[in-house]
C-alpha cells in the first residue's frame, strides 16, 4: 500500500471538483505506473498540520510500505471551531482578519519544521519508506538567513515588537530545528510548482498534463 497526503495540488483539484473523481491526480497516475494501490488522503485547502496529523496517525496505525508527503504553504493553519464542532483550515487570502490579529510567523514556521522532523522519526520507527515533496517555491528554506527570518516576521506584523536580541534568539531556534531535517528524504531539489512551471494551470492549479509529468518523475525516482 502507498499512502499519499498533501493539499489541492495533490488531491487533483479543480479536476476532482469538476469531474467528481481523482483519476486525474498524480497519486492515482503513480499507482497505475507502479501497479500498486494508492490511498490519496490529500484534500484541497489543507494546512500542513492537517497533512501532518493524518499522516502521523496513518503511519502509526497502518504502516504502509511507502508514504509520500507533499507539504503545502507553511502559512496555513488549522483550528477547531467550538460552535460548529468542525475543523477549519485558515488561509491568509481567505481569512486576512485572523492572520492580522492572531497569526505568529515564527510559531507557524517552526511548527512546520517540527512536523517534518516528527514524520521522519515515526517513519523510521515503523520502517516506512517516507519521501517528501515541497509543493511551493520559497516555502521550506534549506539555508535560512537572518534577513529572510526578519522578512517573515514582518509578514505577521510582529517585527516591530521584537528587539534585535530576541529576533536572533528566535532565528537560532529555527537553525537548530532545521539541522534535524533529513533533506535527503526530499525527492527533488525543486518544488512541485517549479517542476511543472511550463505546464497548464487552471485556477492556478495543475491539471492532467502537470499531474502526469509529476507522476512520471516520481515513478522514475522510485525506480532509481
Amino acid at each position: 500500500m502507498i499512502y499519499v497526503n498533501g493539499d489541492s495540488w495533490t488531491s487533483g483539484w479543480p479536476d476532482e471538483e469538476t469531474y467528481g473523481q481523482r483519476e486525474f491526480s498524480w497519486p492515482y497516475l503513480l499507482g497505475q505506473l507502479l501497479e500498486e494501490p494508492v490511498f490519496n488522503d490529500a484534500r484541497a485547502a489543507s494546512s500542513n498540520y492537517r497533512i501532518y496529523r493524518r499522516t502521523f496517525d496513518y503511519l502509526l496505525n497502518q504502516t504502509p510500505d511507502l508514504a509520500i508527503v507533499a507539504w503545502t504553504q507553511w502559512i496555513r493553519v488549522e483550528f477547531g471551531n467550538a460552535a460548529s464542532g468542525k475543523i477549519y483550515q485558515y488561509i491568509p487570502t481567505r481569512d486576512p482578519g485572523f492572520f492580522k490579529r492572531d497569526w505568529h510567523p515564527y510559531l507557524a514556521y517552526t511548527n512546520f519544521l517540527r512536523q517534518i522532523i516528527s514524520l521522519q522519526k515515526i517513519a523510521e520507527n515503523t520502517n516506512t519508506k517516507l519521501w517528501m515533496i515541497d509543493t511551493f517555491r520559497d516555502n521550506l528554506i534549506v539555508n535560512p538567513t537572518l534577513e529572510w527570518f526578519k522578512d517573515i516576521l514582518r509578514e505577521g506584523q510582529v517585527f516591530d515588537l521584537m528587539d534585535d536580541d530576541r529576533i536572533e534568539k528566535k532565528f537560532n531556534k529555527v537553525l537548530a530545528l532545521n539541522n534535524h531535517i533529513d533533506y535527503d528524504k526530499f525527492m527533488f531539489v525543486d518544488s512541485y510548482q517549479d517542476l511543472i512551471k511550463d505546464f497548464q494551470l487552471v485556477k492556478n492549479h495543475p491539471v492532467k498534463d502537470g499531474h502526469q509529468h509529476l507522476s512520471q518523475m516520481i515513478y522514475n525516482y522510485l525506480r532509481k
